[in-house]
């Protein structure tokens, strides 16, 4: 299956959160005429989709960056390191704790667990990955060998010694240095007495990660993590990191029965400065019940800035009749909190009643949302947890000017393991800010039409390059809901003649195109999905057509052309569904991709179909300052309506789509 790549930056445990298009291959590039291409670009360095660990647990990034973890069956009590790799790639790795020593010995392949790379290539099932298509750099331990400046012969011997919270060697560990200057960093190897050394050049250090103690079955019952110092000058150095130093974190919460559901912690630091992007950190995912203690704050050097995050999750005893969840965000920036011992009252919270819709089949699935402090570059990730459709729960947030909320959800059809979506819907959103007090939320309205493309046009010494991921249905309605299990075609044409072809099914059709000169394209698809998750949205047609001169990209530049869809909205939609007795009110206006600009129509019309699609019935339109206006009235006895949908924009462009059974009537 084809993962989606993006330049939304993917939320790293590291300062080094690198976005942007790293590199162009592209394949035809420079003939003088162009020619269909079926091979893409070289992937960016960040990118959503999925990717099934060999344990078989599930890492998700969305398109906006949120990474969720969701723990195989059986796994609950496994706690996860989650790391960036010290070579300066700034990949993601996830290294569940009972994989650790099988890595460090040789039994198991850490290129398995390098997130970031097996999205790069494509790849979904880590464990299924031939050998030959896995990741050529040299690793070291669990990540890329560090890259190392040149050999210096003033290095002193720098030791570590740690210990759990009872001063005994402890279980397992994951240790490194970071040189705060340089950014450097790499890894301790202990030996049975919880002793490291490493030869550094003279330089202020940050030694950070964790140690731990697990019972047999790798569950985990005590974290110790965080960061100390040490300056290295002209001498040996010795230090510990001792869980004897540390303090164990609590979360105390209103509702009496709450049950614990596990939690997030991350140490990281970076650059004072956005000039300054140097940094690192550990974060981990300690299941429900684990012990986790925090070292004390270091004296950090000037240029770098500590952050700690804390997300502890809780829920409802399981069968509760009115079930809840506290998804919480205890975060820091600039140091560590003197009292971990948290407590917070429901009065503080947003306390949201929320419905969550099913668009009319009775569907089970995923949600995963995380509140993240503005500012944070180790923020971003959620822990997967599982919802039934329809239904109610009462979500217990952290509300908080200066913490934003984001997510994602999929519903529908999963394959045999469980994790990947094959037909069904998916949500994300980003950028919520909570206020404290009771709401009812309701999730999953609809109408739906179609989504916008995201088109990324990259130039390079050879040519241009592109590639545009089209989104066949999408409801815009307060919400970005992508209907997902469609097969179809989509091509990319320059003045009739086609450059780039999907033909197929995937969570997104994709074209990818070599181009060269400019001229008026045409971006279009047909495509199709069964009912049996959502009888919705079954039946898609859209067209683009636009201006565009890729010639004038430079080397490494990049364009993303606004190809904008009429977006539907309306209050009277809820759950795919209106009131066929009344009339509804709808508004009409241009909604651009996510890394496009907005644009603003200048001509619209608007058709409705209540037969799918045999007839159509033109709707007036009010249409001004871009947003156009109208009132349906449904005829007896429908229960579809279809929509299409034609408008031209400030910049020219011209797009139409047709969507059979943008919503139903009740």
């Amino acid at each position: 299956m084809r993962t989606r790549q993006t330049i939304a930056a993917v939320a790293a445990v590291s300062a080094v959160a690198a976005s942007g298009i790293a590199a162009i291959s592209i394949a035809n590039a420079g003939e003088d005429d162009p020619q269909p291409v079926e091979t893409g670009w070289a992937a960016s360095q960040t990118q959503d989709g999925t990717v099934i660990l060999p344990t078989g647990d599930r890492v998700t990034v969305s398109p906006d960056g949120t990474t969720g973890l969701q723990r195989a069956e059986g796994r609950e009590d496994v706690h996860f390191l989650a790391f960036t790799s010290p070579d300066g790639s700034g990949d993601s790795i996830v290294v569940p704790s009972d994989r650790v020593e099988a890595i460090r010995s040789g039994a198991e392949d850490p290129r398995r667990y390098n997130i970031s790379q097996l999205l790069r290539d494509g790849h979904t099932d880590a464990a299924a990955v031939p050998e030959s298509e896995l990741d050529t750099r040299e690793y070291d331990g669990l990540a890329p060998a560090a890259q190392r400046s040149e050999a210096k012969a003033d290095t002193q011997p720098v030791t570590v010694t740690i210990a759990d919270s009872a001063g005994e060697v402890p279980d397992g560990n994951f240790v490194g240095w970071f040189n705060t200057i340089t950014g450097e960093e790499d890894f301790f190897s202990f030996d049975a007495n919880g002793v490291g050394t490493a030869d550094l050049p003279a330089g202020e250090y940050l030694i950070f990660g964790e140690v731990w103690n697990e019972t047999g079955d790798a569950e985990a019952i005590e974290i110790v993590m965080g960061a100390t110092n040490v300056t290295v000058t002209d001498a040996p150095v010795e230090t510990a990191f001792k869980g004897t130093d540390a303090s164990l974190i609590s979360t105390e919460v209103e509702q009496p029965d709450a049950v614990d559901s596990g939690a997030l912690v991350a140490v990281g630091f970076a650059g004072a400065t956005e000039a300054d992007d140097a940094g690192s950190g550990i974060m981990d995912f300690p299941g429900a019940n684990t012990e986790t203690y925090v070292l004390p704050e270091p004296e950090m050097p000037a240029s770098t800035e500590l952050e700690f995050v804390y997300h502890p999750s809780f829920s409802s005893p399981e069968g509760a009749e009115n079930p809840y969840r506290y998804n919480l965000s205890f975060d820091e920036l600039g140091g560590i909190p003197d009292d971990l011992a948290f407590s917070v009252t429901d009065a503080e919270l947003a306390v949201e009643e929320t419905t969550y819709n099913s668009f009319g089949i009775d569907l089970s699935g995923n949600t995963c949302d995380v509140g993240t402090l503005r500012g944070s570059v180790n923020g971003g990730w959620c822990t997967v947890l599982p919802v039934q459709l329809p239904s109610v729960i009462t979500n217990y947030r952290t509300a908080d000017p200066e913490i934003e909320w984001g997510g994602m959800a999929d519903f529908g059809t999963f394959d045999e393991e469980g994790f990947m979506l094959l037909e069904g819907f998916t949500e994300t959103y980003s950028g919520q800010v909570l206020e404290p007090g009771e709401a009812a939320v309701s999730k999953g309205h609809g109408p739906f039409g179609a989504g916008a493309p995201d088109m990324i046009v990259a130039g390079s010494a050879e040519g241009a390059a592109t590639t545009a991921f089209l989104a066949p249905a999408t409801s815009y309605n307060g919400e970005t809901v992508n209907l997902v299990g469609y097969e179809g075609t989509a091509t990319l044409s320059l003045d009739g003649t086609e450059l780039g072809r999907f033909d197929g099914s995937d969570t997104y059709p994709v074209v990818d195109a070599a181009l060269t000169e400019a001229g008026r394209y045409t971006l279009a698809s047909e495509t199709t999905r069964g009912a049996d998750t959502v009888a919705l949205g079954t039946a898609n047609i859209q067209s683009w057509s636009f201006d565009l001169d890729p010639s004038a990209l430079a080397d490494g530049e990049e364009l993303y052309p606004a190809l904008p869809v009429a977006a539907l909205n309306t209050e009277g939609v809820d759950g795919g569904y209106a009131d066929a007795a009344a009339a509804l009110d709808v508004t009409l206006s241009l909604v651009s991709g996510p890394s496009a600009e907005p644009t603003t129509a200048e001509a619209m019309a608007f058709e409705v179909s209540y037969d799918d699609g045999e007839t159509w019935n033109e709707v007036p339109l009010d249409l001004g300052g871009g947003t156009a206006a109208a009132t349906l009235e449904h005829p007896e006895g429908a229960e579809y309506v279809s929509t299409r949908m034609t408008a031209t924009d400030d910049a020219g462009t011209e797009v139409s789509h047709t969507t059979i059974r943008s919503f139903g009537l009740k």
